[in-house]
């Protein structure tokens, strides 16, 4: 394929001022999500660092040596004329924008060139061949507008003329200004459907039916498919599907309803248009509730046509790990409580998966979830990783077992290497297992944005982030993720502008109360609520920190004496305390020696909270000590 020419026809060179960020955001968020783009790291990882940088006025930044480092991880030492990475790399980048721009973005209003001989990019404004004037209005076949032609337009008036001509000129600058919304839909979201029935039952049932829905769309290659999650979001709303479309970014939507009577269901699924709200085709469906597959296997392939996506032989038909369908129902609900990370429902979800692999031995899934559940508890500090993890392991080399291409367990096992065994490249490649099985699974691409952010590398960190924002972008714990992510590279300002806009900034409010600390706002920290009024220990320890830092060292101090009291007698307090919380606390607070105590001990224990240890702010004032250059070396963080 050729590349792009270096200006096209069709495109007017515009000030930064006419091309506005927030436009330039959108077309990138496009890009990224294209086929051509959706599973290529380095080009993504590379237009994105270009395109921010330009729009954060650091044009001058932008060079070839600066970009070896920052995108593709050469050390300090790298030399341009020796190792030609970013020039390969942008003639790959070039070649990708082309493959796009003759394809998926053909009608896009903004264009993100590449210009050759540089690597600064250029943001163009889309326009018609032949600008319409008044003088001489554009015939509209050339603009790309279907002719209008007057039946009797050798007898119109002339003020009527007139007015045809405005409005002609209106026409064709209205299409010219608008986002191309021609052709079928390229990404899609299946809503929760609705319980009819009523009851818990029915409601894990209807989510459990969207999951797999989900699940199964998301074999169809150039069609990207939100995630459940985000999805699930709109369970019981009534909400115009225009808006719906909006929020999750999803050109379609498959929606309907499950009613159950006795041993049958009846099942109503439709796909709509989101871009306009037209109904593309709906159907009723009759089946019994212990064997829905068929009926969804139909709802797939009648949504792929809708959409003018190939069914062909090789289609992978619908499938469950299980043909016991009381252990599928005990999965489903496990999901449903697994998705709110609480505490009490966690414990639950581990008990219903437990008795899902009693009834079926062969369940992978139910594997897979198991280990889901010990390793997020884990890492959530609800559970001691001595208790959880040998759990977590034996149900994922089970489930890796009876399945080595299960993408959610080789995610898992990628979380699991990274947060708990500090193997990093092995996670890597455990995550980079997973999107290739399947691409639109978001958590392995969160996940696999931690795993990038706890060993320094920020901008492809912030590429998986967004990924997995794209493809679930409700998800609360992912726009934490990426607001971590700017802490701890030490953007603060941007940290907390991302918690602000998050939809519930109460999540986020352990990243915001950090930002504003090291940004030296400590009222302003200690006016999170969850600071103000600490309640749990991330409460507590922020609120030490704070009145360390602001002048009441011998408060803050007190608090955390407190809660190594409780530390080191577990039967004064409900909850465990990670000793590598304690660390990184006395280290924030500079007092070196309780702070390596506890350290070593949480590397003792593999506490996922040594994760951040090469990146977090937090061990500033260990940086120095040879102790902790041990400590990095021993989690594999030295390099």
């Amino acid at each position: 394929m050729s590349e792009m020419p270096e200006r096209a026809a069709y495109l007017e060179v515009e000030t930064r001022a006419a091309v506005s960020a927030d436009g330039v955001r959108q077309e990138l968020q496009r890009i990224l999500t294209s086929p051509p783009f959706l599973n290529a790291r380095r080009p993504s990882q590379f237009l994105r660092f270009i395109v921010e940088s330009s729009l954060a006025g650091k044009d001058n930044r932008i060079k070839e040596y600066l970009i070896g480092v920052e995108v593709f991880d050469r050390p300090a030492a790298y030399d341009p004329k020796d190792d030609p990475i970013v020039r390969i790399e942008a003639g790959r980048l070039r070649k990708k924008l082309a493959q796009y721009y003759s394809g998926p973005g053909a009608g896009d209003p903004i264009v993100i060139e590449l210009p050759k001989g540089g690597y600064v990019p250029t943001f163009l404004l889309r326009h018609s061949r032949i600008e319409p004037t008044l003088a001489e209005p554009a015939r509209p076949e050339q603009a790309g507008v279907a002719p209008i032609r007057a039946k009797r337009s050798w007898t119109l008036p002339a003020a009527v003329a007139g007015l045809a001509v405005v409005a002609a000129v209106a026409l064709v600058s209205a299409y010219r200004l608008r986002p191309h919304r021609s052709g079928a839909p390229t990404s899609i979201a299946v809503l929760p459907f609705l319980n009819l029935s009523g009851g818990s039952a029915g409601e894990y049932l209807s989510d459990g039916v969207a999951e797999e829905l989900t699940t199964g769309l998301a074999q169809f290659k150039g069609l990207r498919v939100v995630a459940a999650t985000s999805a699930l979001q709109f369970r019981g709303k009534s909400e115009d599907v225009r808006k719906i479309g909006q929020a999750l970014n999803a050109e379609a939507l498959v929606e309907g309803s499950i009613t159950q009577s006795g041993g049958n269901l009846r099942i109503h699924a439709q796909l709509v248009d989101a871009r306009n709200g037209y109904h593309l085709w709906s159907k009723a469906y009759d089946a019994p509730a212990d064997d829905m597959l068929a009926s969804e296997q139909d709802i797939v392939e009648q949504t792929a046509r809708a959409l003018g996506l190939p069914v062909t032989a090789s289609l992978r038909p619908m499938k469950r790990d299980t043909e016991n369908p009381e252990a599928h129902n005990l999965y489903l609900q496990g999901r449903y409580l697994w998705n709110t990370r609480q505490l009490p429902d966690m414990l639950e979800s581990a008990r219903l998966f437990e008795h899902a692999i009693q009834d079926d031995p062969n369940y992978a899934l139910a594997y897979a979830g198991l280990a889901d559940t010990y390793t997020v508890m884990a890492i959530n500090t609800q559970m001691s990783p001595a208790e959880a993890l040998p759990r977590a392991k034996a149900a994922l080399q089970r489930a890796l077992e009876l399945d080595p291409n299960l993408a959610h367990a080789h995610a898992t096992l990628g979380l699991l290497e990274s947060q708990c065994e500090w193997n990093w490249r092995g996670a890597e490649q455990e995550f980079r297992k997973a999107i290739d099985l399947q691409p639109n699974y978001a958590p392995a691409h969160h996940w696999a944005g931690l795993n990038y952010m706890e060993t320094g590398q920020f901008a492809a960190a912030d590429v998986e982030f967004r990924q997995a924002q794209v493809l679930d972008p409700l998800s609360p714990m992912i726009s934490e993720g990426l607001a971590e992510n700017f802490y701890q590279a030490r953007r603060y300002d941007e940290a907390i502008t991302t918690v602000r806009n998050m939809p519930n900034p109460k999540v986020g409010w352990v990243v915001l109360a950090l930002a504003y600390i090291f940004k030296g706002m400590y009222q302003e920290a200690l006016n999170v609520p969850e600071v103000a009024h600490a309640a749990d220990l991330n409460g507590f320890l922020l609120k030490a920190e704070v009145l360390v830092r602001s002048g009441d060292r011998a408060g803050g101090m007190r608090i955390l004496e407190d809660l190594q009291r409780k530390r080191q007698n577990p039967g004064a307090s409900k909850d465990y305390i990670p000793p590598g919380y304690l660390g990184w606390a006395y280290a924030m607070a500079g007092e070196k020696e309780p702070a390596f105590a506890w350290l070593e001990k949480a590397y003792q224990q593999h506490d996922p909270a040594l994760a951040n240890l090469k990146v977090d702010p937090g061990f500033d004032s260990l940086r120095g000590d040879p102790r902790y250059l041990d400590l990095l070396k021993k989690v594999g963080l030295s390099e």
